[in-house]
């Protein structure tokens, strides 16, 4: 097996997951196998959107997920602002994606304990998940750091070079990046990538104009298709692939066949 595909095999899921009991109560929604939380970029949600329908760059890998999995994977957009100024200004706009993040997965861990939970974010949304699997690795928040399978974060702005990155990529997030030693606790469990030439994630010097423009650069939206393992695979197949074996563990078959 490649070893980038091996990665994210263990990234998306670790340990063996069971399917959960039904609920219950008719009023309680159904624990699903595996719930995939996704976090968009700038501009491309708001803070009223709605969570059960995919937007912006990530709905070509979660749709396809989500039409094959059904009840057995529960995918959850993330609504907060996703602006740079307008409505909010970038920090407050962060700050509300990551409470509402950290508030919705940590009521899932708490209600469905059998429940795997794994993240990922374009972004924006890249720096909202780092922002909760940092604060989860403090305890700061009401999610355990252990309850988080899986984490991947896309063209975030906080990345570190020295964290676990699944592209090599030289320079570091735009906005500088948080301290490594906290994701010590998820023992390979939480990712970066970083598109070479992103000016987000790949920066040397902290420029407001690359922020503040680079959202749109043609690098910072390469990310469906761009080649991490050997034979140029792109990025959101492998994705793809680690979250289908991660759901196949807890069930029997998917409910529409797999294509080849």
């Amino acid at each position: 097996m490649p070893r980038v595909l091996l990665v994210l095999l263990l990234v998306l899921g670790t340990g063996v997951v069971t399917a959960p009991a039904a609920s219950a109560m008719a009023s309680v929604p159904a624990c699903p196998t595996v719930a995939l939380f996704a976090v968009p970029g700038t501009n491309e949600t708001r803070a009223d959107a709605d969570p059960a329908r995919a937007v912006g760059l990530l709905a070509s890998l979660t749709n396809p997920l989500a039409a094959r999995w059904g009840d057995a994977l529960s995918v959850r957009y993330v609504p907060y602002p996703a602006s740079l100024d307008r409505p909010v200004l970038y920090p407050l706009s962060v700050l509300r994606g990551t409470d509402r993040l950290a508030h919705d997965a940590a009521d899932l861990a708490a209600r469905c304990p059998d429940t795997t939970i794994t993240m990922i974010g374009f972004s924006q949304g890249a720096d909202v998940v780092g922002d909760v699997v940092h604060r989860a690795s403090r305890g700061t928040i009401g999610l355990p750091p252990e309850r988080i399978a899986g984490a991947v974060m896309l063209g975030s702005p906080r990345r570190d070079p020295d964290a676990a990155n699944l592209v090599e990529a030289p320079g570091r997030g735009v906005l500088g990046p948080r301290p490594t030693r906290e994701l010590e606790v998820y023992d390979g469990r939480v990712y970066e990538a970083c598109a070479p030439g992103d000016p987000i994630c790949a920066t040397e010097t902290l420029d407001w104009r690359v922020f503040r423009d680079g959202w749109a650069s043609g690098a910072h939206r390469s990310y469906p298709m761009l080649p991490v393992a050997p034979g140029g695979l792109p990025l959101f197949t492998v994705l793809e692939r680690g979250v289908d074996a991660l759901v196949m563990r807890g069930t029997v078959t998917p409910i529409v066949a797999a294509g080849p």
